[in-house]
């Protein structure tokens, strides 16, 4: 039996509370506890069995409790009876994801240490509290201060457990007139979009891992365009796949034999914009593109692996800021969930634009009919047009944009700039749009600069006489159904 005595001074041992939901992290620390600070550990559940198979002596709580009911609150057991209090609750989606009933659900949530938590981050004086693994070790000789910080800490955690399982509960009964977010500051950056706008980076629930492999410091603008530019080759994940990006815009993507071609390609399109831009690479970046990039002004290269010396060479480049993504680019798009836009008529939220081609959507819609090659050009161009800012024209052949026209305020002048940058490559190239073509014009601009096949979603009230226009000069029209506008 287990009994307690008045104070926390009437025994030898000082007590410490575990019971967290990744087992594994805590056995080292608990030796740590118990063998060098003298800690006598008291658990419940998986974390009690788990360290009780690992030869820790522990008590359980339940019995404790039980010995105590009528004596003492949870508040009043925790304050008087332990020193240290360690927990870390089940992720509330990895809850959610496990059952469609909300009674499950709701039995599944470990009431009794979300109290805990909470009665030893309010009296922070007397028990230290520690919510994530990362204070593991600094929570062990704290002063008054740190204390109080480490029960801030305890307390934003709780605070975001109830919004998160407030905002399940609402998906459970199919009410979603609530949206609830609790961000934690990462750090503070230099500045925003300009050095007049203070600016600061968030910790998300989904967050993408990634490496800084030269020491520096991402600005608000390089995270923008490392997020755009990793999003186009993602697209891309399982073959030769390049991006570069500038001001947020996509200004050059392509697919290779090898990484450096697709590069080159990549490149070729517009050289110009990618002095001081962000190029992605959804393969390992070789010395032979190394070299390449080390010639030229490059902000930001990101990439899911580098080769010795290839990263020997980058970073003796002292204006490059070196990236490594180690989240797998095949789950990049879960990683994109929602956009937020924050306006003085309220706060827009809306589901990121994860569109893919549709079988049953996507068909020929001339009598002109494409050949294979020129259907996978216009199933790439499309991807790209999807990542462009509306109006969105891409002119592309052969797995090369050679042109990105985005940011028009009408589609008519967005195709004809789009052809005069494309110039001479815009023959038997494809042109993909992300909004319906509406008028004729298009079409025999299209003709002019010799264009093959135009991708776009379709739907306009003339569609048919677009479709007739086409086919007077052998353009093949794709319709997709989907569009892509980006603003």
């Amino acid at each position: 039996m287990l009994y307690l005595n008045s104070g926390k001074g009437n025994y030898m041992k000082k007590k410490v509370y575990i019971s967290v939901f990744e087992n594994e992290s805590i056995a080292d620390y608990a030796k740590v506890l118990v063998e060098k600070f003298d800690y006598e550990i008291v658990s419940s559940g998986r974390t009690l069995n788990f360290l009780r198979e690992r030869g820790f002596g522990v008590s359980d709580i339940e019995e404790i409790l039980d010995d105590n009911i009528g004596k003492l609150s949870i508040e009043n057991l925790v304050k008087e009876y332990f020193d240290m209090v360690i927990v870390m609750l089940q992720p509330v989606d990895d809850i959610a994801e496990k059952t469609d009933d909300i009674r499950q659900f709701m039995d599944a949530l470990n009431v009794s240490d979300f109290s805990i938590l909470r009665a030893g981050a309010k009296h922070f004086e007397n028990t230290i509290v520690v919510t994530e693994p990362e204070d593991f070790y600094n929570s062990i000789n704290v002063n008054s201060y740190e204390k109080q910080m480490l029960a801030l800490k305890a307390f934003q955690y709780l605070a975001d457990y109830d919004s998160a399982v407030s905002e399940k509960i609402g998906v459970y009964s199919g009410e979603d007139e609530r949206k609830l977010f609790s961000w934690s500051k990462l750090y503070d950056l230099k500045y925003g979009s300009n050095p007049q706008q203070k600016a600061a980076l968030y910790k998300s629930d989904v967050m993408a891992d990634y490496i800084i492999l030269n020491e520096k410091e991402l600005s608000h603008n390089d995270i923008l365009n490392v997020t755009t530019a990793v999003n186009l080759v993602s697209e891309f994940y399982d073959v030769n796949a390049v991006s570069i990006v500038k001001h947020n815009l996509p200004c050059g993507v392509a697919l290779g034999k090898s990484i450096f071609e697709a590069y080159t390609k990549a490149f070729d399109c517009d050289p110009f914009a990618t002095f001081s831009g962000t190029i992605a690479f959804s393969q390992t970046v070789n010395f032979e593109v190394a070299k390449h990039l080390n010639s030229m002004s490059v902000k930001v290269v990101v990439a899911p692996y580098y080769d010795d010396d290839a990263l020997e060479l980058l970073r003796k480049n002292n204006d490059l800021k070196v990236v490594r993504v180690t989240t797998a680019l095949k789950d990049f798009k879960k990683y994109i969930t929602e956009e937020i836009n924050v306006t003085p008529f309220g706060i827009l939220v809306q589901d990121a634009n994860k569109s893919e081609l549709d079988k049953d959507l996507f068909r020929v819609a001339t009598k002109t009919k494409p050949t294979t090659e020129q259907l996978e050009d216009a199933i790439f161009a499309w991807k790209v047009a999807k990542y462009a800012r509306t109006n969105s024209v891409v002119i592309a052949k052969d797995f090369k944009t050679s042109a990105i026209v985005q940011g028009q305020v009408d589609v008519i002048s967005a195709t004809e700039l789009a052809l005069n940058v494309a110039c001479e490559n815009s023959k038997d190239a494809i042109m993909a749009y992300d909004d319906p073509i509406e008028s004729e014009d298009c079409i025999n601009a299209a003709a002019q600069g010799r264009i093959s096949l135009i991708i776009q979603p379709g739907g306009a009230l003339n569609d048919s006489d677009i479709f007739a226009a086409a086919d007077k000069f052998g353009i093949v029209v794709v319709v997709t159904g989907i569009r892509n506008l980006k603003f």
